[in-house]
C-alpha cells in the first residue's frame, strides 16, 4: 500500500463550498465536492492519473467564479499544474520548474491577489533535502531557494495569514520538518523569516496548517500532524500570546498511521469552523474531523 496525498481547499460563493481532492490505489486523483445544501458527492469524480503516492497540493481563487490549481507529479515526476474553471472545466496546466526535485517531495501552494495578476507559490524538497519555492506572476519561474536542510521526505504546507500588508506584500508561513526532525516555521512579510517551534513532530508524520484574522485583526494559526499512536494533534498559535506547545489532541480516535496524509481548512461563521481531512492506510476510507462550537469527527467512506 502506498502513502496517498490528500489536499483541500474551501471557499463562499453563494454559499460555502469544500473540495477534497486524494488519490486512490488506480493511480488517478479524484475530487470530492461538499456544497451548501447538497452535501457531499460520492467521491468518485476521477480527475487526472498522477505517479503512485504522488504529493498533493491545491489552492483556489474567487475572484467572481472559483479557479482551483491541484499541483500533484505525474507519472514522469514531473511537478505538474491541473486547473479548474467554470469557463471550461478540468485541464491539464502548465509544467512546473522543478530543478533537482525529489522523487519523495511532498508540495504546499499559497495564493493571493497582487493586481494585475494572481500570485502563487508553490514549495517542494530537492535532492539535497533543501527547500525550493516556484513563483508564479505572469508566468512560472524559479524562486527563492531555502538553504536550511529539511527531513528527507519532510511533509510541507502553506497558510496564508494576510493577503496585503504593505505594498501588496502578504503574510504567509511555511512549514516543514528540519534534518533533526523540529517543526521550522519560515515565516513571509515581505522578506523570510524563521524560527524553531522546538517541537518534533514524528518522522514524516502529515503536516497542514490553517491560519485567519479575528475581527480586531490578530493572527491565528493551527497546525494538524499526525502522531505516532496515529491520532492528529494541534499545535496553536494565538496573537498575542504566541505558541502553545506540547499539542493536545483534538479526537481522541484512531484515523490512521502517522505518516497518513493530513489535509486541513477553516473558515469563520459564527465562530472558527475547522475540518481535517485524513486518509487512512485504505484510499476508500477518508475520515473528517469537525471543529464546529466542539470537536467531532465521521468517517466519509470514499
Amino acid at each position: 500500500m502506498v502513502n496517498l496525498s490528500i489536499a483541500a481547499i474551501t471557499w463562499h460563493n453563494d454559499g460555502l463550498h469544500v473540495r477534497v481532492y486524494f488519490q486512490k490505489d488506480d493511480g488517478f486523483v479524484y475530487e470530492a465536492a461538499w456544497d451548501k445544501g447538497i452535501g457531499w458527492n460520492s467521491g468518485d469524480k476521477k480527475l487526472f492519473q498522477a505517479k503512485i503516492g504522488t504529493p498533493l497540493a491545491a489552492i483556489v481563487f474567487v475572484p467572481t467564479e472559483p479557479k482551483i490549481r491541484v499541483y500533484y507529479l505525474d507519472t514522469s515526476y514531473m511537478l505538474q499544474e491541473y486547473v479548474f474553471s467554470s469557463g471550461w472545466g478540468w485541464k491539464k496546466g502548465a509544467t512546473l520548474p522543478s530543478p533537482d526535485l525529489t522523487p519523495i517531495t511532498s508540495l504546499a501552494a499559497v495564493t493571493w491577489r497582487q493586481p494585475p495578476n494572481q500570485q502563487i507559490r508553490v514549495y517542494y524538497q530537492k535532492q539535497n533535502s533543501t527547500i525550493q519555492e516556484v513563483v508564479y506572476s505572469s508566468g512560472w519561474s524559479v524562486g527563492f531557494s531555502f538553504n536550511d536542510h529539511a527531513y528527507p521526505g519532510t511533509s510541507l504546507s502553506a497558510a496564508i495569514i494576510k493577503e496585503n500588508v504593505i505594498n501588496y506584500n502578504p503574510s504567509f508561513r511555511v512549514y516543514w520538518q528540519e534534518h533533526k526532525l523540529s517543526l521550522n516555521e519560515y515565516a513571509w512579510s515581505g522578506s523570510w523569516s524563521n524560527r524553531d517551534l522546538h517541537f518534533s513532530p514524528t518522522p514524516s508524520s502529515g503536516i497542514s496548517a490553517v491560519a485567519w484574522l479575528d475581527g480586531s485583526g490578530h493572527a491565528h494559526i493551527r497546525i494538524y500532524l499526525g502522531n505516532a499512536a496515529g491520532n492528529v494533534q494541534q499545535l496553536a498559535y494565538d496573537d498575542p500570546n504566541g505558541w502553545v506547545i506540547p499539542p493536545f489532541i483534538p479526537v481522541n480516535v484512531t484515523v490512521a498511521s502517522f505518516k497518513a496524509p493530513v489535509g486541513a481548512i477553516a473558515w469563520q461563521d459564527e465562530g472558527i469552523e475547522v475540518r481535517i481531512y485524513v486518509q487512512s492506510t485504505s484510499s476508500n476510507n477518508i475520515t473528517e474531523l469537525v471543529h464546529s462550537k466542539g470537536w467531532s469527527f465521521r468517517i466519509l467512506n470514499f
